[in-house]
């Protein structure tokens, strides 16, 4: 989000803000989307302050917390006196802004990031809501000027314009509708993410209902499920959800699950550096069910950081350790003499092949495996740690494992080898 941040407000009334969707309310999953975006501090106008001020003293996850400021509302509904009571208080300059963004709602962060970084009075809209989210706004008491309510870009010099009694709801869609003020469509908004390798649209919807709840939960955790995968991670994904919608309702966290699946890795490497095989390739295909959940669960209950997106950093050495751990096996085992020059070529190939991922991903703006429907299918086979470790039980069962790792070194190189040569026609075509 671009600097300077609008002022926050956040209206949070008792019961939709403490709305349970997997694991956390619809506040606290709403207080963590926008530290994210870098706000450090908030306003929460609210119409029962104790039940906020207890909720909100309960649920601090993010290290840099939101310094917040509560309000209690006397009205019914919000009125424009109400935020101008609230931001009375703040050096909001006459032409500031302030983002006010409703507890009531779900709101994806990519739609909060856009309203935020308008630079004109602008009001969240969908001109056409998927049919998933359809019977979460028909089920629900949300008006119809409700649904312009789940978040707002104002300034102050439009709400001191206003009659201080109107109702906020009322003015915001008599503005939009007569285009006074800007409209941001979640409709027209990019659903690329090239991080998932795959389109999500971005939404919001309001509360939703008991009976509507499973299928809410089921729309956030499907969005948290990368695509254009390998063979065994399509395997994967079902027993990952799974064990994710029981996760979610813990206290356990994605860091722990991370520091979990690195001591699963280590202990792999041990088996297959002492000649374990068996034990360390069935401890292999738990880590490679295991070590999708962290991320999961970090999307799924809005606990992403920086630090947890390199945790692909950590796999990558973990992964090496494996089939260094295997070279030495072998090789020292005399049944594959020339094992730690089919590994120095095996790393060579990877090295070289990010080195060209990195070279056209950025300006294709999406990942090298999702640019065509012949590199989604390269995907599924190609050489992973998944890949590999299937193979190489797979040659296990057969009594060959060590022809399953020179199988497993020739295949991740011959796969690099590949990616390379895209990378380059990529590059020859103009990056088209």
């Amino acid at each position: 989000m671009k600097d300077p941040l609008p002022a926050l407000l956040i209206l949070a009334d008792s019961p939709h803000a403490l709305t349970d969707l997997c694991g956390i309310s619809l506040l606290d999953r709403l207080r963590r989307v926008v530290r994210k975006l870098g706000f450090g501090k908030a306003m929460i106008l609210s119409n029962s302050v104790e039940i906020r001020t207890k909720h909100a003293g309960q649920s601090s996850w993010y290290r840099g917390e939101i310094a917040l400021k509560f309000h209690e509302r006397k009205t019914e509904e919000v009125t424009i006196s109400d935020v101008l009571d609230c931001i009375g208080a703040t050096t909001l300059p006459p032409d500031g802004r302030v983002l006010i963004a409703s507890a009531r709602f779900y709101c994806d962060e990519r739609l909060l990031r856009v309203l935020g970084d308008a630079q004109t009075e602008s009001v969240l809209i969908d001109s056409d809501p998927p049919s998933v989210v359809k019977p979460f706004w028909e089920d629900s008491d949300i008006h119809d000027s409700d649904r312009l309510s789940c978040a707002v870009l104002l300034s102050r010099e439009w709400l001191i314009g206003k009659d201080r009694a109107a109702l906020l709801r009322q003015e915001v869609a008599s503005a939009a509708v007569s285009g006074r003020i800007a409209s941001v469509d979640a409709a027209q908004q990019p659903g690329y993410v090239r991080s998932m390798r795959r389109n999500i649209r971005p939404v919001f919807f309001p509360a939703p209902l008991p009976e509507h709840r499973a299928a809410a939960e089921r729309l956030l955790r499907d969005a948290t499920q990368k695509h254009v995968l390998d063979f065994p991670a399509i395997i994967h994904a079902p027993i990952e959800n799974w064990l994710i919608l029981r996760l979610c309702r813990t206290s356990i966290t994605p860091n722990q699950l991370t520091f979990t699946g690195a001591m699963l890795g280590a202990c792999v490497t041990l088996l297959y550096a002492f000649g374990h095989l068996w034990a360390g390739a069935l401890l292999a295909l738990v880590f490679g069910v295991w070590d999708g959940l962290d991320g999961k669960l970090a999307r799924l209950k809005a606990q992403t950081t920086e630090l947890g997106k390199r945790e692909h950093i950590l796999d990558y050495f973990i992964e090496m350790s494996w089939w260094t751990a295997l070279a030495y096996h072998f090789h020292a085992g005399g049944q594959v003499r020339y094992a730690y020059a089919l590994l120095i070529a095996f790393i060579a190939a990877d090295f070289f092949e990010r080195l060209a991922r990195r070279s056209v991903e950025p300006k294709l703006g999406r990942s090298l495996n999702d640019v065509s429907r012949f590199d989604r299918l390269v995907r599924c086979v190609a050489g992973r740690r998944n890949i590999y470790t299937w193979l190489f039980t797979f040659f296990l069962l057969l009594g060959a494992p060590a022809t399953g790792f020179v199988l497993l070194c020739c295949w991740g190189i011959a796969s690099n080898v590949l990616h390379m040569i895209r990378a380059s026609q990529i590059r020859a075509r103009g990056w088209r």
